[in-house]
């Protein structure tokens, strides 16, 4: 029996930054019977609020969200992360020095701020539709002593991404750094070992369940080892080839048709 759900957001639950009312009605339903769902993302706390206001569970006890891709476990009634991992100045440093060669943007996320390097514009307007806390910066001393907890690198070309975590692949291992990528524009870092499986299995733990007794729905190589981790791993439709191949079940609707939904419906609320 699934007893917690955990979703992506974007390019999964979301729709244009919102949460289409297909989705809310079924996140609705699943949650009056009792069953958790949890948002996993790769976005900051601060950055979810409005969105977890229309799933519902905005400031709702029991109710927890995994943010910067596994980095920080948060209860939605509290601002302060359960469980987080930080960088090290030195591997943020470093991983700035690689985006510095591909002449890429630039992004440090600490528990409550972004904070952007070498600003692209789609970046720049992309931030501020999402209603994100950041700033433009050129110290990088401004890091030294901050919570960092994800890195990002930003291309506005997806090819070139994978080409260059390919090519310093040797070189990330060595920093004992984390790579995955997320919504085609983003070469994402945190420490070593860390991911959205990694929190689910921390989730788990900390609710005392069994990872058998959760589903996982997302859509991109973010979200990979999540869907490993789950008793049951769901791509939507419209999800990356490799996610859909790993997954155990894939949506036959795509992430603006209510993929979310269906996932709800066929093997939660079709258990009641």
């Amino acid at each position: 029996m699934i007893k917690l759900v955990l979703t992506d957001m974007d390019e999964t639950l979301l729709v244009d930054f919102h949460v289409p009312a297909v989705n809310r009605e079924a996140i609705a339903k699943v949650r009056s019977r009792g069953v958790h769902v949890a948002a996993a993302t790769g976005r900051s706390f601060d950055m979810v609020q409005e969105i977890l206001a229309e799933m519902g569970t905005k400031d709702a006890p029991g109710e927890y969200s995994i943010c910067f891709n596994g980095a920080a476990i948060y209860e939605n009634s509290s601002a302060r992360p359960l469980h987080y991992q930080a960088l090290s100045y030195e591997q943020i440093l470093e991983a700035r020095a690689i985006s510095d060669r591909y002449d890429l943007c630039f992004l440090a996320f600490t528990l409550d701020r972004i904070y952007m390097y070498h600003p692209s514009q789609s970046e720049i307007e992309r931030k501020t539709r999402q209603k994100a806390a950041f700033s433009i910066e050129t110290d990088m001393s401004l890091l030294k002593d901050a919570k960092v907890v994800k890195l990002a690198l930003q291309s506005d070309v997806e090819e070139q991404l994978y080409a260059i975590g390919k090519k310093e692949a040797a070189r990330f291992d060595a920093l004992n750094i984390e790579v995955s990528y997320s919504s085609g524009r983003f070469l994402e870092c945190t420490c070593k070992g860390v991911s959205k499986g990694s929190a689910l299995r921390w989730l788990c733990d900390h609710l005392q369940m069994t990872t058998d007794e959760v589903m996982a729905i997302g859509d991109n190589f973010n979200d990979l080892e999540m869907l490993k981790a789950a008793g049951l791993g769901v791509c939507v439709g419209d999800g990356r080839a490799e996610v859909r191949q790993v997954a155990d079940v894939v949506t036959k609707r795509g992430y603006r048709e209510g993929a979310v939904a269906e996932a709800l419906e066929r093997f939660v609320l079709k258990e009641e």
